[in-house]
């Protein structure tokens, strides 16, 4: 009987062991945790694309004058240095490129104004020379273009940048000798000349696509000189060069035409 028990038992086992496993719970799947999306990540503001404008401002220039004459007129040489500045308003467009890459955003760009103002003198009273000889000049801004690189430093939606390049502008020049009892010899030339544009400014984004800007531009003209007729009393003609530079002061709107983001 002893060696039956162990076998007994085990039969016992495996008839109850279908109705124990009825009686056990079997836990059924998890439910999943509650899906959260991750937090948007900031997109940086670009400063790339094509974008054309327009601007208004001020400028205010230095037109340096002096003459070389003949013997005749020396004395006149040495008291006719002066300088004129003529000043007004200043408008016009502009268009550019930016590309942001290493080291900043680099651009070019391109614009055309118009400038108002004049300016003149007329010097009298000149040592060595009869009393109501008078040379009188005057200088009047116009029109101007610059073709200038630009390469800037952002901070999100303000654009720090320093430009340079070239420049192109027209000045109207009219100057006059006059000698007592001689009609007046003068001349008046309207006159292009190429030059240099360098300056500063700060661009900031209101929208991804408009922006507003400031911006200083100094522009230094190459000389040029005109010559007054020679007088009936046998004067020779007077030599005189301008040498012109203008300071650009204005604010500007431009639109971007590239899409670069929504």
């Amino acid at each position: 009987m002893r060696k039956l028990l162990p076998g007994s038992i085990l039969a016992m086992l495996a008839l109850a062991a279908p109705a124990m496993a009825g009686d056990l719970e079997i836990p059924g799947p998890f439910p999943a945790p509650p899906y959260k999306a991750p937090a948007p990540v900031p997109i940086a503001f670009s400063w790339a694309g094509f974008y054309v404008g327009g601007h208004v401002g001020y400028h205010w220039g230095s037109d340096e004058i002096t003459t070389a004459g003949d013997p005749a007129v020396a004395a006149l040489d040495a008291s006719s240095g002066t300088f004129l500045h003529p000043r007004g308003f200043e408008g016009g467009g502009q268009a550019g490129y930016n590309i942001a890459g290493i080291g900043g955003v680099w651009g070019v760009e391109v614009d055309v104004n118009g400038r108002g103002g004049t300016a003149s003198r007329t010097l009298t009273a000149i040592p060595g020379l009869p009393a109501g000889d008078a040379l009188s000049n005057s200088t009047q801004a116009g029109f101007l273009s610059t073709f200038r690189m630009r390469w800037g430093v952002p901070y999100d939606r303000l654009l720090f940048y320093i430009t340079g390049g070239f420049a192109v502008g027209t000045l109207k020049t009219t100057d006059t000798f006059t000698q007592v009892g001689v009609a007046a010899q003068s001349l008046s030339a309207s006159t292009t000349r190429a030059g240099i544009a360098a300056g500063a400014g700060v661009d900031y984004a209101i929208t991804p696509d408009w922006w507003v800007r400031a911006e200083y531009l100094f522009i230094d003209m190459q000389n040029f000189t005109t010559t007054i007729p020679p007088s009936p009393a046998g004067a020779d003609g007077i030599a005189v060069t301008h040498s012109y530079r203008d300071n650009i002061a204005r604010f500007a709107l431009n639109y971007r035409l590239t899409a670069v983001q929504p």
